[in-house]
């Protein structure tokens, strides 16, 4: 539940901020309650995703680094396409994958290294307490 959490909320708050930016320029539209709404909603999504991914990795024994970023890259896509679709915010097609890289490439590399990061103190505190434990001689 920790990793959902945090995956959304770095994803949520890296795509209004991307989303701010961009819609200076006219790139997207301006950002509005509703789409807010659409953003957390397709932010929650993908995290669930992220969080199945992490779920079938672990049961099947994956370890590749590059197989974990297609993989989750295609989730994010294809969340955004999907609900992006339903929402009524682009249509359907191949172009629009074009259309949503400019925002779904940096929010995906920010989100994943803030997940990285978090994965890493999780594994520091862990250690950190085995060696603890080993140097007091108390046992496992």
């Amino acid at each position: 539940m920790k990793k959902i959490m945090i995956v959304t909320c770095s994803s949520f708050t890296t795509i209004v901020l991307f989303f701010v930016f961009f819609s200076r320029y006219q790139i997207v539209p301006v950002i509005t309650n509703h789409i807010i709404l659409q953003l957390f909603a397709m932010s929650f999504t993908i995290a669930i995703g992220m969080a199945l991914t992490d779920y079938v990795e672990k049961r099947k024994d994956i370890s590749s680094m590059l197989f974990d970023v297609v993989l989750r890259a295609a989730i994010c896509y294809g969340v955004v396409l999907l609900e992006g679709s339903l929402f009524g915010m682009f249509t359907f097609a191949w172009r629009t994958v074009w259309e949503i890289s400019p925002i779904l490439i940096p929010t995906f590399i920010v989100t994943y290294v803030i997940s990285l990061i978090s994965l890493m103190e999780v594994a520091t505190s862990i250690n950190q307490t085995i060696s603890r434990k080993e140097k007091g001689g108390k046992p496992l």
